[in-house]
Parts: structure tokens; sequence; C-alpha cells
């Protein structure tokens, strides 16, 4: 193929001139003689046209830049092939490359911010639809008078996504990579240093170039410059260039910050994604210039919420100036005069409608349970999150700091934990252990974990977490648990483990149901003897001085320690007071690093007493609120209550009461009476069903070792009869209207959780119903025509959402939740379907207690019509609390329905400290608190 001519004609396109010509290919403007309208048309390059893999990466472009639709990114309108000649037709762009731009020298530094604010958020765009661009410089940025454009993604690699089901992921599944192991693709002056070692490409890779661009606007000069190119990929890979400041006066140093960890030789110290980057451009435009104005590109939460950035800021600087030094000094080794705390105060914001704890992340609602200290004191990894509506994520932040930093895809994340080497955090999410890096990166999967007690990792690789079966272990680059240790009769856990310094050994937490029974114990990786060190109903951990730290109650101890021969000496002194603890599995929430950091939170309400606070945060009572939110009458007492279901004629409510010991069926009588349905709380009974004449109610129960599904009279004048037991934990979830099955949930390690069908008739069988391992299914409820059932499942994208199947048969599945959704219930008549949204992308707007949320209720609206189920757009209809706690006991139902779909049976909180009132735990919590060098206070 030879160069086109004025007016050669490609279709119905007329070339008019040549614009410019690449390495793949030469660009033509020309006029779309159907549309009336200037083009730009792209053809491979007439020395390539005879390779079928530059025939391959042309093709791609064009599917590359058609999946990605974005103001930034240039618009491809049509593609085509006429006489051999392939050809791409793309918006014609009016305006000079970036590269031209530059000859006439650098950019103003806020015409610069703007310009890269916008290439950012296009890459940002890319690299969420799994494409990385390769190739970025100056001659690939168009700046028009929109704003920039990014252009040619010839040399763009597709990254395998996961398949969503829907179409745009079908499509990313099927690329593939056209370049071959050590091929070394772009342009060099912009190329990283693993692009240059021919190493895989990344998102990070693009970022790289970015900081390059940027730094050759705002000064001029490009980033890595040499007489050759050997010299020049020395500089790339060995040099740092110039600070931006000294270049360019007007450049902050936020900006410079900004561009300098860009340019980060090993892509684990660079920014980790480009929404990260956008973010950080925004704070650096604020920084250079005084909070005024900004960038209109992605603002991201601090933008909308100024209060907060000063509320963060002011308790920021308190602790840098407060803090960092005397805590980093310890943390050195060269100590201090004693030890030194800091408190990290959370207050009520009305402008985040949530708690915000300033200087841990300024303006992020946080989770109490979700916090941990890395093995070398430096970094703090914590569960938040940035707005109401955003769904819970880790962050990380250096002890001695105020800027935390979200890791990308840990959304629902909890329990965190630290590897030995402090640079990977595990967590579980959606029923699976994960793992991630420190600095950001796509997380990593490593096994189904749906029963998680705490974790440790220690330096040899090895993960150990905790389970109401017993410890198991699991490789930190993933695989199937194997299972260390087993529990006992009368246990019911083994939970929180934590290695000792030699890596072998570790401390953990045997939970009974009976108090006597609780303890630590230290166990061993190569062998199974197992040393009880002494009664506890606490987690623990060890400090390299010398001491065995552990909470009874809210009071945090330390004792000396030798960890050579696991024995304990002297007296406990007291470290802490007013720490939140779990009586339902002794967690006492503090994190404890290898040299002796301690980090906890802290509950004011309980005073200086250092009787703790309890799991429950208070005490909870049920009542009845209408669909618009107005109140109606309470029912039964306050109390600790897990699991609720209402009878048939909405006169009584079946509740587990929780008890320390584990709990009982109790059942809520009209005019505020109780009767007691069972009367051994060691036996953790929970989760009370009611028949459908109301006759009865099942539950489940641990006796002898084993869980088993029990039915008994609701008027507790019969005895208790045992339907189906087996090893693992088990709940009912619904019952049929024709009384001939229950589906109940069980709790499986190796399957995650599973719903099962227990049949009535004859020989009571029972038989797995819903089994999609490693996804968690649960809080089934069967319509009450019988004919469809409706649960929760993490299926997509490890997200639980509402489905529906036919029931007891049949074949289909229906999504009802649009962005999450947990514990579904029906109308009467089968035609709505109620649903929380807690713990997903549509979060809830208020955290408090521990646990427990207020957040929306949705309804949808559903029909069928024969075998095929159609349901409605959910939309909110009120917020109230959703009890998530963890529980020894099992999975539960939190609220109940009238048959009209009228009423609500849902609960109202009160503190701990006084009265009833449900005033949703507003001054409940009151922060963390960071101890270094507490060793000082025991041993002086």
């Amino acid at each position: 193929m030879t160069a086109l001519a004025a007016g050669a004609r490609l279709g119905p396109y007329e070339i008019q001139s040549a614009l410019g010509a690449g390495g793949m290919g030469e660009v033509y403007k020309a006029r779309d003689s159907r549309l009336d309208r200037t083009v730009a048309i792209k053809v491979l390059a007439a020395s390539w046209v005879g390779s079928p893999e530059m025939k391959q990466r042309f093709d791609r472009e064009a599917q590359t830049i058609a999946s990605l639709n974005h103001p930034n990114i240039c618009v491809l309108h049509d593609v085509g092939r006429q006489e051999g000649t392939d050809f791409l037709v793309m918006e014609y762009l009016e305006g000079e490359t970036l590269a031209s731009r530059l000859e006439k020298g650098p950019l103003g530094v806020d015409e610069a911010l703007k310009a890269a604010a916008a290439i950012a958020d296009a890459l940002d765009k890319a690299h969420r639809r799994g494409v990385v661009h390769r190739d970025l410089k100056p001659a690939n940025v168009m700046l028009t008078s929109t704003g920039p454009k990014l252009l040619d993604f010839g040399l763009a690699k597709w990254k395998v996504l996961p398949n969503t089901g829907s179409g745009s992921g079908s499509v990313l599944q099927t690329r593939t990579d056209l370049s071959s192991a050590g091929t070394v693709l772009g342009t060099l002056q912009y190329m990283s240093p693993e692009q240059l070692e021919g190493s895989e490409a990344d998102a990070r890779t693009d970022i790289f170039a970015f900081g390059a661009l940027v730094y050759e606007m705002v000064t001029g000069k490009r980033a890595f410059e040499g007489r050759s190119r050997v010299l020049l990929i020395s500089a790339i890979a060995t040099s740092h260039p110039e600070p931006l400041s000294k270049l360019q006066p007007a450049a902050s140093p936020a900006l410079d910050h900004v561009v300098r960890t860009c340019l980060a030789k090993d892509p684990a110290d660079r920014w980790q994604t480009a929404r990260d980057l956008l973010a950080e451009l925004q704070w650096a435009a604020d920084a250079g210039a005084g909070n005024q104005g900004g960038l209109a590109v992605g603002s991201p939460w601090w933008r909308t919420r100024p209060g907060l950035v000063r509320i963060g800021l002011a308790a920021a600087a308190l602790l840098v100036v407060g803090f960092t030094v005397p805590a980093l000094l310890a943390l050195q080794g060269r100590g201090g005069p004693g030890e030194t705390r800091f408190r990290v105060p959370l207050q009520l914001s009305a402008q985040a409608d949530g708690l915000n704890i300033a200087g841990v992340a300024a303006g992020a609602l946080f989770r109490p349970a979700g916090f941990a200290v890395s093995p070398d004191g430096r970094w703090l990894a914590f569960v938040a999150r940035g707005n109401t509506g955003d769904a819970f994520s880790l962050y990380v932040r250096p002890i001695g700091s105020v800027t935390p930093q979200r890791l990308a895809g840990t959304d629902d994340a909890s329990q965190p934990f630290w590897s030995a080497d402090s640079r990977s955090i595990g967590f579980v999410a959606g029923g699976k252990l994960k793992k991630v890096e420190r600095t950001g990166g796509p997380p990593q999967e490593l096994a189904p974990a749906p029963d998680f007690s705490g974790g440790t990792w220690n330096r040899a690789g090895a993960i150990v977490f905790g389970t109401g079966q017993g410890l198991f272990r699991v490789p930190a680059e993933g695989g199937t648990p194997e299972r260390i240790t087993t529990v006992e009769k009368s246990e019911t856990g083994h939970l929180w483990p934590s290695f000792l310094p030699d890596g072998r050994r570790f401390i953990y937490t045997v939970w009974s149901g009976e108090p006597s029974g609780r303890a630590l114990i230290a166990g061993s990786l190569d062998s199974a003897d197992r040393r009880r060190l002494m009664p506890a109903e606490s987690n623990a951990g060890y400090a390299d001085a010398g001491y065995l730290v552990f909470s009874r109650g809210g009071t945090i101890y330390a004792q000396p320690f030798d960890e050579d021969g696991l024995t304990l000496s002297g007296e406990p002194s007291r470290v802490a007071d007013d720490v939140v603890y779990d009586t339902a599995n002794g967690r006492s929430h503090y994190s404890l690093s290898e040299n002796g950091v301690l980090v906890y939170f802290f509950n004011r309400n309980t005073g200086s007493t250092g009787g703790g606070s309890q799991s429950d945060m208070g005490e909870w009572q049920y009542s009845w609120v209408n669909r618009t939110g107005q109140p109606g009458r309470s029912v039964g007492p306050w109390g600790p209550y897990r699991g609720v279901d209402v009878s048939p004629d909405t006169t009584r409510v079946a509740v587990h009461r929780h008890d320390p010991k584990g709990g009982d069926i109790w059942i809520l009588e009209p005019r505020g009476s109780e009767t007691n349905l069972t009367f051994d709380a060691s036996r953790h009974n929970t989760m009370p069903v009611w028949s459908p004449d109301g006759k009865e109610i099942v539950y489940a129960s641990q006796q002898k070792g084993k869980w088993g599904l029990y039915k008994t009279l609701s008027s507790g004048s019969g005895t208790e009869e045992l339907l189906h037991e087996s090893d693992l934990p088990k709940a009912p979830m619904s019952w049929s209207p024709d009384g001939k099955r229950i589906v109940f949930w069980v709790q499986d390690p190796k399957t995650a959780g599973d719903l099962w069908v227990l049949e009535l008739d004859g020989e009571k069988k029972a038989a797995p119903f819903i089994m999609n391992s490693p996804f968690n299914e649960t809080h089934a409820q069967i319509s009450p025509d019988g004919k469809w059932i409706a649960f929760t499942s993490n299926l997509r994208d490890n997200r639980n959402e509402i489905y529906v199947r036919p029931f007891p048969t049949g074949s289909g599945q229906w999504r009802v939740s649009e962005a999450g959704g947990d514990w579904p219930r029906w109308k009467g008549d089968s035609k709505e379907i109620y649903f929380h949204s807690i713990g997903n992308n549509a979060a809830p707007s208020t955290s408090f207690g521990n646990g427990a949320f207020a957040g929306p209720l949705y309804a949808a609206t559903v029909s069928a019509t024969g075998g095929v189920f159609e349901p409605g757009e959910p939309r909110q209809i009120l917020n109230f609390p959703a009890l998530n706690v963890t529980h020894s006991g099992g999975d539960y139902h939190n609220y109940a329905v009238s048959p009209d779909g009228e009423r609500f049976l849902v609960p109202q909180y009160v503190q701990s400290t006084g009265g009833a009132g449900g005033q949703l735990g507003a001054d409940l919590l009151s922060g963390l608190t960071v101890a270094v060098n507490w060793v000082a206070s025991i041993e002086r």
C-alpha cells in the first residue's frame, strides 16, 4: 500500500491531507460524506501490511478504543477494510500534541495540573477496563479546547478481568497480549525500569510514564536523559531527576512528592492505581493554591468535606507535634524518657453522617474491630470508608503520619493482620481469606474462610487462622486450608492465634460454652501437643520485651513470659483500661507489634474501673415501625438479642437471647412478658424459626459436641425433638408454608456457607440444596406461596446480593438487588421482597456498636409467570439498625416483616450506660490509643 493522496476514498471517507505517521500507522484528515463531518483516519503503515502480528495489533487498537468511553480519550467512530487496507475512523481533534506544545517551553503549574488530572482520569478509566497503555508520552496526548485527549492505544495491553456476566466483561476475556516475554515496547524516555527489563507491564508502568510526562510539563525538561541509549537506560534504572521545585519554583513540595512517587524504581513504591494518583494530584493542587479553586475532574471526598479536612488537619497537627518524634525515637531504639501515648478521638460529624477519626483517616468512617499494627510497629492497617455510601475498605498509614492510603480491591474487608515482614496484609472479604501488599496492587485470594476468627503470619510464609472448628494453616501463596487443631468436647472454637518470635509456635484462645474451659493455649506447627498457659477469655500477643499481653474484660494486662520455656512469672501489670471487648468470643480490640507498640480501641463510657465494654455495646429492643418509619409498640424488654422471627399472626416473637455462655430461645409475648423455651445457654440454642401454623419452633443447638436442628412446642409445654445433627455448625432459615420442609444453613470450612433442605416426612432426610463452593449462601426465605426461595450469596464479585430460585425444584436464578444486599424477607402475597444493603456498595449511613449498622432497607416488587421470575427495581423504604455481629451460634435473621408488608419488627439500640431510646450509639465509642514504650511504666 502506498501513501493515500488527497481525494482518495476509503468507503464513504474522502482523504483530504496527511496528518502524521508513527511506527505502526499513518493518520489522515478526511471528510465523512454521509454525515458531512471531519474525521481522522488511521491506516496500517505500508511497511506492516504483510505482518499478521501488526494486523492483530491494529485490530486490537480498535477494540481497545471502542471499549473506553471517556471525555479525555479519543473517540472511535468506525472501522473498515477496503482492497486490503484496514483503517480506523476517529474523531478529528483540533489542537496540538503535548510534544509540540513542549517545544515552546514548560506549561504553567496550574495548567499542567489540570492537564495531568484529566490524563490520570483517562488512565483510571482504561485501567479499570483492564487496559494498560504502555506508550504514554507527549506525542500521544492532544491538547484541545475541551481538554487533553489520550491517543494511540496501538501498544496497549489487555489484562484479563473476571467475567462479571456483562457483555463488556466477556469481551475483555477474549483478548490476549501480542508481545512475547522479554519484548521491550514503548518510547525509551518514558519507559519504566521493569519495561526495560522486559518484565510484564501493569497499571503502575503507565504511572511511571505519567510521572515522566508531568515532570516534563512542569519543568520543560525530560526526567531522564542520556547521550546514548545505554546511558539513557542507565539513568532510568538508577538515577533520580532533580526536584521539580529546583527547576520550577512555582511547583509545590506536594506536587514534587506526587511525581517522585510516580517515578519510583520499584513498582511497589509507586502510586498503585490511577485513582489514587488522581486523589494525590487534587491534594497537590489544593496545597499549591491554598485550597482555593481546584480541579474539575474526579474530586475526591475531601473536596466536598472541607469541614472534615479542617478537623482532621487540626488533630493531625497535634499528632505530628506531640507524638511522631518520641514515637519514632522509641521505634528506632534510641529510647525516650518514658512511655508515650496518644489518643485519636472519634467525633460525630454531621457532614459525614458518621464517625470521623481525625488523624487516622480524616473523614473516614471507621470499624472499631478492623485494625492492626504492623510487626515493626511503623504501620497501621484499618478498615474504613471515605464517604457514606462507599464500601468499607482497607487503609494503610504510617503510625507517625496523617496521610492514609486506600488499598484498592479490598471492599468489605475485615479482620486485617500483617505478614511478619510488615510488607503484606491478610484480611477476609466475602468469606475468603485474601492478601494485599502494603503499597497496594491487586489483592490475591488465598483460601475459603467463612468462619474466620483471627489470623497470624510467620516469616516462613505460613498463615494460621482460627475458626469454630479449630485452627487451620494455609500457605501465604494460597491453597487448601489444613486443619492443625481440633475442638474437643465442650469447646466451641480455637480463636485469635498469634505466632511467637520463632515462627513455629503460636498462642491461641480456646473458647467454650463453659467459662472454666476458656484458656490461652500454646501450640506448634510441627507438633500436635498443646500446652495450657493460663485460664483466660481473651486474645493474646507477645512483646519482645518479654511479656505476654492479654485482657480481662476491658482491661489489658502484661505478664512476664519466657517464650522459650512457655512459662509465666510474676504478677500481671495493668497496661490499659476501657478497651472495647466482645463477650461473645473473647476478642479484646487491641493490636500489638513485635517491638511493643500497642494500639487499642477505648470506650470512654466505661469509666476508669476497667470493666470494659461488652460485645452488646448496650442492649436492644425490638419494636414495630411502619413503612414510613413511624414507631409502633415495642416487644419485650431490652436485651442482648441475636436472631428474631415473628409468629404467623404477628402476636409473638421468638428470639435468641445472647449469653456469655452461649444463649437460649425466648418467646416475647404480648404485654411485655417472656417465656423461656430452652434452659441451657451453654448449648448455644440459636436462631428460632416458627412453623407455618405457629405451634412449633425449630432452632439450632450444640449438644454433646454436635450441632443439631431441634423443634419444640412454641407454648413451652413440650419436650425438644432432634430432627437432624452433624459436626458442622448450622442454623434454620425458613419453614415451608406446607410444613413439609425446613431450609437451613450449614457452615463448612471446605465449601463455605451452604443451604440444605430437611424433609420432615418419613425418615427426615437432609440434602444440600445450594452448595456453590467456595461461595457463601445464607439467610434463605421460602416465599409464602411455597414456589420460590430468596437467599443471600456472594457469587457475584464476592459481594453479597439477593437471588431467587424456584423451590423446591426447578431451574433458573434471578438477582433482585442491584448494588449489594442481604437478609431477604417476603411479603405475605409473595409479590414483594425486602432486604438490607449492609456491607456492600450501597453501604449504610451510620456505623455504631460492634457489627451493628443503621442502613437502608429496600423493597422490590416481583412477579412470576410460569417458571420465569421477574424482579422489579429496588427502592429504599426505611433506615434501621442491622445486627451483624460475629456469633459462635452461627448465622441468624435480624428483622421480621408482617404478612401485609406494612410493618417491620426492627431492633432499637440503648447504650449500656443507661436508658432506652434507641440513640444509635452516637456517644458510645471514643477512639484509638497508640502506646509506645509502655513497658517503661511497668518496669519503673
